[in-house]
Order: structure tokens, then C-alpha cells, then sequence
């Protein structure tokens, strides 16, 4: 237990952060995606969260999460407000 909590607060360095955007960068190549591809994924991210929500579109970031198993598309935005009346389509 006191290891997970060491482990949780632990400072990382430059040399972590580093080996993490390298395999950002391998994960990218083996998926062959080209950043216009991730550009266009990303605006139409924008486009659909916009029809239900008020969101920053400056803030947002879109990636690929390596997982044991499998790869995952993560997208962090910021919402400013939810839009209550819109029907669902």
C-alpha cells in the first residue's frame, strides 16, 4: 500500500517524460496515422460534443493511450456548459 502512494505522488523527470512522448510518437507510426488524419478526428470531435455542449475548443487534446492490451483514442475537453433542450438525435 505504501508503495502505490510513493509511486502516485512520485516526482517524474524529464527522462520519464521523455520515454512517454516516444512511445506517443511509436504508437503513432505503428497505427499510421498521419497528423492530418488526427486533425480531422479531432474537428469532428468538436463538431458532434458542440451540437449537446459548450465546450473550449482551444483545450482540446486528442491522443493515443497504450494499454496492456489494447490502444485506446483519449480526447480531454474542456466543457463550459451542457446544453439542456437539445433532442437526442
Amino acid at each position: 500500500m505504501l508503495k502505490a502512494i510513493q509511486n502516485f505522488f512520485r516526482h517524474r523527470g524529464s527522462a520519464d517524460t521523455a520515454k512517454q512522448r516516444l512511445g506517443v510518437v511509436l504508437m503513432h507510426d505503428r497505427l499510421d496515422i498521419s497528423p492530418q488524419l488526427m486533425e480531422a478526428i479531432k474537428n469532428d470531435i468538436i463538431d458532434v460534443l458542440s451540437r449537446y455542449m459548450e465546450i473550449d475548443r482551444g483545450s482540446i487534446k486528442v491522443d493515443f493511450e497504450k494499454g496492456k492490451d489494447y490502444t485506446a483514442l483519449v480526447s480531454n475537453v474542456q466543457v463550459k456548459r451542457v446544453y439542456r433542450n437539445v433532442p437526442a438525435t
